[in-house]
């Protein structure tokens, strides 16, 4: 835990008292982020570096878990060191080593480790620091090894907001400018930027735990080339592209015609505005079914968009998690909402796009129930959830294809289960959890009411969506 953007003296003075956070917040009955650390490193024999260590907190468990790893400690901060140094000690610990270099600047010869933990660090970081401490962690990784991230997690509930409350204050006192930017980022797409790519994402009360891969470079090229021939064109049963009415529609829609951004554009907009959100009888309806029901939700949207995508031959795949229900207060009301499930199936369609995937969550809600959500809150500043939207900013949100990605609820996400080639395989995994009679109540009234009520947000935009025959 040692960034520049607090002097060494401040960590002098925190370090007699660091080691009451896992007293106060990770051993009070939940899941200990310590441990969820180590069983995210499965190998008996592993080179790991606990980065910007602190008081070695997670190196300490990992050495004790792992005998036959060695397990290197680094901070840039003696008096962390000192108590570091001392648990390391008392634990007899032979397999453990500590040194005193910056994060930034280890002089540790590259590809040396297998792991890099890196926890409680980021969120009082620059982006300068962000780009160095990611770098250097980069660089020291083994091209098939993994980075392990622990942090705060945004807190949803009032019970968590409350528990979390101090810290919050205390970080934002430390580092105002950075730890909101941050604390509310995507972490997914936050790391994406600095090149590490999720792989798995645990929830520990007040903080996640996330493995990252290292995206390494022409990867992408070589999806690109092999992989996108094979499993990210390929029709299956739900995404069922080779139908007569779906070849008709891209028969006269003329999509493959146009350049590439202007083909994934096109599709994208037609998803998105002439398919209007909505809420179809089952998740696991085909692109065809969906087409006729005309309207949508993340899965079936997302079922409907990769269809489309691979008919006129990009590339695309589907990111699936789970999100919290609190985000569809307005869309959902009354009974409807207290039967809901706490955790909602979610997905969402990422395309190939100049070597970059690129996540397309931005197709699930038409422009005119954005503007009727944007009309019913117009002095609404900062992060917004309610209504189907979960964004930092309802203000600012904008959902035009431009080459980025595009997001509107990925907020509320509280389990990631990572990449899947199409939807036919993400749900033989994971379906919603309803018993056989809230299935029906949803089927037969809940989603009508649903429905009632996005259609009313969307009136009040005064604007209609667009209206196609889009099975002829």
């Amino acid at each position: 835990m040692a960034s520049k953007n607090i002097s060494k003296a401040f960590y002098k003075k925190i370090s007699k008292v660091y080691d009451t956070l896992d007293r106060m917040y990770f051993s009070a009955g939940g899941r200990n982020p310590r441990e969820v650390i180590g069983q995210m490193i499965p190998e008996d024999n592993a080179m790991i570096l606990d980065m910007c260590c602190g008081t070695f907190a997670n190196g300490l468990v990992v050495a004790r878990n792992k005998p036959e790893s060695t397990v290197i400690g680094l901070d840039r901060s003696m008096p962390m060191l000192k108590k570091a140094r001392q648990k390391v000690i008392d634990n007899g610990l032979k397999n453990a080593k500590l040194i005193c270099r910056d994060a930034t600047d280890t002089r540790i010869k590259k590809g040396t480790f297998d792991y890099v933990i890196i926890g409680l660090v980021l969120h009082e970081c620059n982006p300068n620091l962000w780009k160095g401490i990611l770098s250097e962690a980069g660089r020291l990784l083994k091209d098939d090894g993994h980075l392990i991230i622990l942090d705060w997690d945004i807190q949803e509930t009032i019970k968590g907001k409350l528990k979390f409350s101090p810290l919050y204050v205390c970080e934002n006192l430390v580092t105002p400018k950075y730890f909101k930017e941050y604390y509310y980022s995507d972490k997914r797409i936050f790391f994406n930027d600095y090149g590490f790519e999720l792989e798995q994402m645990e929830r520990c009360d007040v903080t996640f735990v996330a493995s990252f891969k290292k995206a390494c470079i022409g990867c992408e090229l070589e999806e690109k080339s092999f992989e996108s021939e094979d499993k990210y064109l390929k029709e299956t049963q739900m995404v069922n592209f080779k139908t007569d009415s779906i070849e008709r529609l891209v028969e006269k829609r003329g999509w493959k015609n146009l350049d590439e951004f202007e083909r994934i554009g096109a599709i994208y907009d037609f998803v998105r505005n002439e398919i209007a959100f909505g809420y179809n009888r089952s998740d696991l309806l085909n692109a065809e079914e969906v087409l006729w029901d005309g309207y949508g939700q993340c899965n079936t949207k997302s079922t409907v968009l990769m269809a489309l995508l691979r008919a006129v031959g990009i590339p695309c795949r589907l990111h699936g998690s789970e999100v919290s229900k609190d985000f569809q207060r307005g869309a959902t009301s009354g009974i409807v909402s207290k039967l809901a499930p706490e955790r909602v199936v979610h997905t969402w369609v990422e395309v190939l796009y100049k070597d970059k995937w690129i996540a397309l969550e931005g197709v699930i809600t038409d422009e005119a129930y954005v503007r009727g959500v944007k009309k019913k809150f117009p002095n609404h500043r900062g992060i917004f959830k309610g209504y189907a939207i979960s964004v930092p900013s309802l203000e600012t949100l904008d959902l035009e294809w431009k080459g980025e990605d595009l997001f509107v609820q990925n907020t509320s996400v509280v389990e990631d289960y990572g990449v899947f080639e199409n939807p036919d395989d993400f749900f033989k995994e994971h379906k919603q959890k309803l018993s056989k009679l809230k299935e029906l109540a949803y089927i037969y009234y809940g989603r009508i009411v649903m429905n009632k009520n996005v259609a009313s947000v969307r009136r009040c935009s005064g604007v209609r969506p667009h209206c196609t025959e889009v099975c002829p």
